[in-house]
């Protein structure tokens, strides 16, 4: 069992949903717990949302994420010219 506390507001609106719905205020909240818990488990992880784009733009250079500093230096310096 567990016991709730809702802001006013929330309780009010709560009400009125259950009234409309002809149910109770613990079926209503049931109810959203359980549509709530089955949504939340079908969001995709940051990994799954990056997965088709990982890998899609390759340079070619293999070191670039240790000697990035060289290559801004030498693309300021090709700039110039």
């Amino acid at each position: 069992m567990i016991s709730l506390r809702l802001p006013e507001e929330l309780e009010k609106k709560l009400s009125e949903v259950a009234k409309i719905e002809n149910k109770s205020k613990s079926e209503v909240i049931k109810e959203s717990l359980v549509y709530y818990i089955n949504n939340f488990a079908k969001q995709p992880s940051a990994f799954e949302l990056g997965e088709k784009y990982f890998g899609l733009y390759k340079s070619g250079i293999s070191d670039k994420s240790i000697n990035h500093q060289k290559y801004i230096k030498d693309a300021l310096i090709k700039k110039r010219k």
